[in-house]
């Protein structure tokens, strides 16, 4: 600075005219423009931080929306992956989204973060009055029907069976038979148990099954327990699944100590077989 004079003069000379005289101080001119060239720079930096700030703010707000978004939506597929599975175990029609929000741009285009969390925001109350108006109803009664229905060996011991359902040759004569049930070979006394829970509609003798009991298990699904030497419960029993029915016998029709096990699907005998599992 200290190169500088303090004062410089310029003359400007015209024709025919006075000199023009100007007369300036280098120091105070550069000031003045460092001040004019620093002041807009100084503002536009900060209308720059300003909306680098804001466009900052606004990319978090849009990722925390997207993140929680995703969220929703995840949780929202996982319950209706769940519900789905309810309704075809419970043998309803899978329901259909009807509120999904194409994105806009063409097929694979990003959806806006709102637009997501919207979709997930509708569908949650959507699903919840499926599960509770529909799907969890039919599928208490499915489950009521499953538990309703006949499973295993009616006889905890190994045993093997000595007569399979159908036609089969008379123990009694040379002529043929329609065999309704499985007959299982055992010693006398060996515990019966039922094959599902339900309640005793018959309990008592005749000559063809002997001592036997019938079991009403709901859902049209019953069973017979014949030739026992014993009973253990009365009509009007209710039973729990595995409850001791009786003990096996040689009463009634009966060509030597086994149990007929026989499983009535809305009034038809069917193969007990299909039920052993």
């Amino acid at each position: 600075m200290s190169r500088f004079q303090k004062n410089y003069t310029i003359l400007i000379a015209c024709t025919g005219k006075a000199p023009i005289t100007l007369s300036f101080q280098p120091l105070v001119v550069m000031t003045a423009i460092a001040i004019a060239v620093t002041l807009p720079a100084i503002s536009i930096f900060r209308v720059i931080h300003s909306y680098a700030q804001q466009n900052s703010q606004l990319t978090e707000k849009n990722q925390a929306l997207t993140q929680e978004a995703s969220n929703i939506l995840d949780k929202v597929e996982g319950l209706e992956t769940e519900i789905n599975t309810l309704q075809e175990r419970a043998g309803l029609e899978e329901a259909t989204s009807s509120d999904e929000v194409p994105p806009e741009g063409g097929i694979g285009a990003p959806v806006e973060a709102e637009v997501l969390l919207a979709v997930a925001r509708a569908k949650l109350p959507v699903l919840q009055a499926d599960l509770r108006g529909e799907v969890r109803p039919a599928l208490e009664q499915t489950l009521d029907r499953e538990d309703a229905r006949p499973v295993g060996i009616p006889i905890k011991e190994q045993v093997e069976i000595s007569s399979e359902f159908g036609v089969r040759r008379n123990p009694f004569g040379r002529s043929y038979e329609f065999h309704s049930g499985l007959d299982f070979k055992g010693a006398i006394g060996t515990p019966i148990h039922a094959t599902a829970p339900g309640v005793v509609i018959k309990a008592e003798w005749n000559g063809g099954y002997g001592y036997h009991v019938i079991v009403d298990h709901g859902y049209g699904y019953q069973t017979l327990y014949a030739h026992l030497s014993r009973m253990a419960v009365t009509q009007g029993t209710l039973l729990e699944r595995d409850r001791v029915v009786g003990f096996l016998g040689n009463t009634g029709r009966s060509s030597g100590p086994h149990l007929h096990y026989g499983v009535y699907r809305n009034g038809h005998a069917v193969d007990p077989k299909s039920y052993l599992d």
